[in-house]
């Protein structure tokens, strides 16, 4: 049945598995770093492993899907370029960056063995509290995101990589996280076409190879079924009214919208809705999955999945391309046109006296949402300021602090000439908020650096000096210290509105 995507646990893929891809039963994969490799090389060599077998047995090259979408969900680093995400692009207002940040994550992603990448999100952010889009999304402006979508989706095609748009019809309006929740749009399809399928249609018209499904229920289209299982959304808007003829793929089943359902009844109704191929993530007993549903499989989608199957690249590029000095330098522009002064120009840059001493606090880095690696990376803010200063110190604020930490942090910092804290998603963080509003009331100099969403400025509205970094990776703290120290110029221009703060 080769209309599933199956996933495996294992740095080598098991023997029956690789039999199955020999014999023709599967056609696609989906990566997870936790899983299936820490490092490049691994990954290279894994993917090897599963093209051997389908040449082997005369098959097509599968399709081997990942999460590089920069920023927030980065499946692959330890080694390859860390770009920044969407939001920071939004930021940045250029479609010849997003075009450069597409042909970056296809030259890598084909080094690796990777032909398929689940990005961009097209989605449009308007939600400040919504984790699950948040810093993914381009922005709050429909033609901004369908033009960074567009180009990055060029971008990564040209370089031989098949993009997927997604979550279609649209995730950014809801506030809830789907991993966990069943959520429901209920504005109606006049809003839709104005705001969430403008990207998609943008999408489309760039030639997006695919276009992932979201698990919302949108009333206007379907009341009962999330858009993954409604035959309505997929085979009679999508398909038909939208007229997009590529290949149609869910988001992960194992998600609660849809895993509710049960395993075997949620892939055949996505197969019978029209979903050309279904992602099956951690599921479990995906071999027997498979012939449960071999009798779902439609003609048409063989037809769209083997058209991809054979315009994949066959030779692979060398792996020096991964990382390297001309990527690293197109994620660094990124993160330098990206950088938002909100407030405080006036206060900046920083001059510090030798003798002047400036205190770092930044939390620690944990994941938000399923569909987020920030867990893996460590904050680097204090690091690229102490290149500057020496007389720079870090502390960390740990996630869930206490109080006796919160004091012990107040009272190690109250000496210092210059308070730089860098937020994330403070504006749902009571502890965050508490911190930054003693700061302020204490009286020291004091920089506040949201490092996520620009909306934390919502917790402490009274802050003079505010910036927007959209990301966490270590070319976006520099392009922080940067602009603090007066070497370049902060020419970000947020990409969400702060009308409300």
């Amino acid at each position: 049945m080769q209309q599933l995507m199956h996933s495996f646990e294992g740095r080598a893929a098991p023997r029956d598995v690789l039999a199955a891809v020999e014999q023709g039963a599967i056609s696609s994969f989906c990566l997870f770093r936790h899983w299936n490799f820490e490092r490049p090389a691994q990954l290279r060599e894994l993917t090897e492993s599963i093209y051997h077998a389908a040449q082997q047995g005369g098959q097509l090259p599968p399709l081997l899907g990942i999460d590089q979408e920069g920023g927030q969900l980065i499946a692959i680093d330890a080694g390859a370029t860390e770009l920044p995400g969407n939001m920071a692009l939004g930021a940045t207002r250029s479609p010849e960056l997003a075009e450069q940040a597409g042909r970056v994550l296809g030259r890598e992603l084909l080094a690796l063995g990777v032909n398929m990448n689940f990005a961009p999100s097209v989605d449009v952010n308007l939600s400040s509290v919504s984790q699950a889009v948040g810093v993914r999304s381009f922005g709050a402006d429909p033609a901004l995101v369908a033009e960074l979508g567009a180009a990055m989706i060029r971008g990564m095609q040209a370089e031989g990589i098949f993009a997927s748009a997604k979550h279609f019809p649209g995730h950014g309006g809801t506030e809830s996280d789907t991993h966990h929740i069943a959520a429901v749009v209920s504005h109606g399809l006049e809003r839709m076409n104005a705001v969430e399928l403008v990207p998609f249609r943008a999408a489309m018209a760039a030639g997006v190879a695919a276009i992932m499904t979201t698990h919302v229920i949108f009333s206007a289209l379907d009341a009962e079924r999330p858009a993954t299982v409604s035959p309505a959304i997929l085979d009679g808007f999508l398909r038909r009214e939208m007229g997009y003829e590529g290949l149609i793929i869910t988001d992960a089943m194992d998600m609660y919208p849809v895993a509710r359902l049960g395993a075997e009844r949620s892939v055949r109704m996505a197969l019978e809705a029209g979903a050309d191929l279904v992602l099956l993530a951690h599921l479990p007993d995906q071999l027997a999955l498979n012939q449960c549903v071999g009798h779902c499989a439609r003609p048409a989608a063989l037809h769209r999945i083997e058209r991809l199957r054979a315009a994949a690249p066959r030779a692979l590029p060398s792996l020096d391309v991964v990382g390297s000095a001309e990527h690293q330098q197109i994620a660094q522009t990124i993160a330098d046109r990206s950088i938002t002064l909100v407030r405080g120009g006036a206060n900046l840059p920083l001059r510090p006296a030798p003798e002047q001493t400036i205190a770092v606090i930044t939390p620690e880095a944990h994941d938000l949402t399923p569909a987020d690696t920030s867990s893996s990376v460590r904050i680097a803010l204090a690091e690229a300021l102490r290149k500057r200063h020496p007389r720079t110190q870090l502390f960390e604020l740990p996630h869930h602090v206490s109080d006796e930490a919160l004091r012990a942090i107040l009272q190690a910092t109250a000496g210092a000439d210059i308070v730089v804290v860098g937020t994330l998603a403070a504006n749902q963080d009571a502890r965050q908020a508490e911190l930054v509003q003693a700061l302020h009331a204490r009286g020291q100099r004091l920089i506040v650096v949201a490092l996520r969403t620009p909306y934390d400025l919502s917790a402490f509205p009274m802050i003079d000096t505010y910036l927007c970094a959209y990301g966490i990776r270590p070319v976006t703290t520099e392009a922080v210290a940067r602009v603090l120290f007066g070497e370049i110029e902060a020419r970000g221009v947020l990409p969400c509105s702060l009308e409300a703060v």
